[in-house]
């Protein structure tokens, strides 16, 4: 699936012009990979990963939490 539209959020904003994040985000990736910055680019999204998976897991471990204390049923 790599390289197919969908494998990759900044390739489906860059390549396939899909725009998977906010429209001046999807903007922004555009003109830095026309501006041959797509490393820059990479090791960035990269990065942001990093701080933002832990951030998410944290949300859905607090909403679980909630909705467990709710009466939902794991």
């Amino acid at each position: 699936m790599n390289g197919e539209q969908g494998s990759k959020p900044i390739d489906n904003n860059a390549r396939w012009k899909g725009e998977v994040f906010t429209p001046l985000v999807s903007t922004l990736i555009g003109e830095i990979v026309q501006l041959g910055g797509e490393a820059d680019l990479a090791r960035t999204f990269a990065q942001f990963r990093k701080e933002f998976e832990p951030a998410l897991q944290q949300l859905r471990d607090r909403l679980m939490a909630t909705a467990m204390d709710r009466g939902l049923e794991p």
